[in-house]
């Protein structure tokens, strides 16, 4: 691909351009992206829209891995946030067994920039992966973490995310 295919792509379209919390702009871009197709596809696709789109932002931001670096100046950069839509798509990717309301989408956000942030329980050691894969692991690992937190949360007497 070109320099400038690579720059599209790791900046989510240039949301990483963003000139303040480039990854929380990353992963609202990539939520509002997520929520139109959402409400686009029919229901039989729902349960693999996220983590098609899990594996789609994975791969964009680990084939270009190794230019990374060199197209950006680091090997993390903070404009590079197609790390961050496929850490928040992997959070979302619980979303069909989860209350159909808006609480869902808006914890999945929160939690995933909360980890993605804290990066608690060894997320920050992958970081020290090579090339693409540790510019793109904590993100993942981050998301993950979130659809475990919402999915425990979902199991909570009282229906606490259908509430809002």
């Amino acid at each position: 691909m070109s320099a400038k295919t690579d720059r599209i792509i790791l900046t989510f379209f240039g949301s990483g351009y963003f000139p303040f919390a480039p990854g929380t702009a990353g992963s609202a871009a990539s939520l509002a992206v997520g929520a139109l197709l959402w409400f686009q596809l029919p229901e039989a696709a729902l349960p693999f829209l996220f983590p098609v789109l899990t594996l789609i932002s994975m791969a964009g931001c680990v084939l270009p891995g190794e230019r990374i670096q060199s197209l950006f100046g680091r090997k993390d950069p903070g404009a590079v946030v197609i790390d961050e839509a496929a850490g928040q798509y992997a959070a979302l990717s619980v979303l069909p067994w989860l209350p159909q309301t808006w609480t869902p989408w808006i914890l999945a956000f929160l939690l995933f920039r909360l980890f993605d942030i804290l990066k608690p329980f060894g997320i920050r050691k992958l970081e020290e992966r090579p090339g693409g894969w540790g510019v793109l692991l904590d993100d993942v690992a981050a998301g993950i973490l979130a659809a475990v937190i919402l999915l425990g949360l979902a199991q909570l007497p009282g229906d606490l995310l259908s509430r809002f």
